[in-house]
C-alpha cells in the first residue's frame, strides 16, 4: 500500500482496459494538462474491483501508460460498511458522497423517508446516480481506493429500515460491529421509522446535519 500512496496519480479504468493500463481521452487530458505529469513518472491504475498495478508515463504526441510490475489484488472487505441515508438538499448530497468515499464507506443506500425534502423523479434516477458515481470515483482516485463505492437508487425507507441500526439521539453507543447504519432526513425520523429499525444508535450528544452524520 505504500507504493500505492507514493505514485504521482491514481487512475480508475474500466475492467477491460485494466491489464493494458489503457486510458480514455478525459483521463489522458487530466494527467497531461491538469496534473502535468512528466515522462517516466509512475501512476497507479485500478479497476475499482480490488485490482491495481503501477504504470509509467510515456510522453510523445499523446500520453500513454506502460505497465510496470505485477497486478496486486486487494481482497474485498470482510465486513463491508453500508450507510443508508435520506438525501439532503442542493450540493450537500455531492459532499456527502465525496466524504463517505474518502472515509471508506463501502456502500451508500439512498432513501426516501417520510420527512424527506428531496425525492428523485423516476425518470431522473439513472442520470442522478451516474453523476454521484462520478463524484465517488473522483474521490476514489484522490484517496487511492481500489474498491469503488456502490451507490444504490433511492428506495422507500420502509422496505429496508429493518436491516439497519437507526441513528437517533438517545440510542446506544455506536460499536465497531455496527456495519449498517441509517441516517435520517433534515426533519428527523418519524417515531414509526425509529420503531421499525433493527436497533437505535447514537452518533453523539449534538444534532448533526444529514451529511455530517454520514
Amino acid at each position: 500500500m505504500d507504493l500505492l500512496r507514493s505514485t504521482s496519480a491514481h487512475v480508475l479504468v474500466d475492467s477491460e482496459l485494466f491489464e493494458t493500463a489503457s486510458i480514455d481521452d478525459d483521463t489522458e487530458h487530466h494527467l497531461r494538462r491538469v496534473l502535468r505529469l512528466r515522462d517516466g513518472e509512475q501512476v497507479s491504475v485500478t479497476d475499482g474491483a480490488g485490482r491495481w498495478l503501477v504504470a509509467s508515463v510515456a510522453l510523445s504526441s499523446s500520453l500513454r501508460l506502460e505497465r510496470v510490475g505485477d497486478i496486486v489484488i486487494e481482497p474485498a472487505p470482510k465486513h463491508p460498511f453500508t450507510v443508508a441515508t435520506a438525501m439532503p438538499k442542493g450540493d450537500r448530497l455531492d459532499w456527502l458522497i465525496q466524504k463517505a468515499t474518502e472515509l471508506g464507506v463501502d456502500r451508500v443506500a439512498l432513501l426516501h423517508a417520510e420527512r424527506s425534502v428531496v425525492r428523485w423523479k423516476p425518470e431522473r434516477v439513472d442520470t442522478q446516480l451516474a453523476r454521484l458515481q462520478r463524484i465517488s470515483d473522483e474521490a476514489c482516485r484522490q484517496s487511492r481506493r481500489v474498491w469503488r463505492v456502490e451507490i444504490s437508487a433511492p428506495v422507500d425507507v420502509s422496505t429496508v429500515v429493518g436491516e439497519f441500526a437507526i441513528a437517533e439521539p438517545g440510542g446506544r453507543r455506536l460499536q465497531p460491529a455496527d456495519r449498517q447504519v441509517a441516517i435520517g432526513p433534515e426533519g428527523g425520523w418519524t417515531p414509526a421509522e425509529v420503531a421499525s429499525g433493527r436497533d437505535v444508535v447514537s452518533l453523539g450528544s449534538t444534532i448533526l446535519r444529514t451529511e455530517t452524520a454520514v
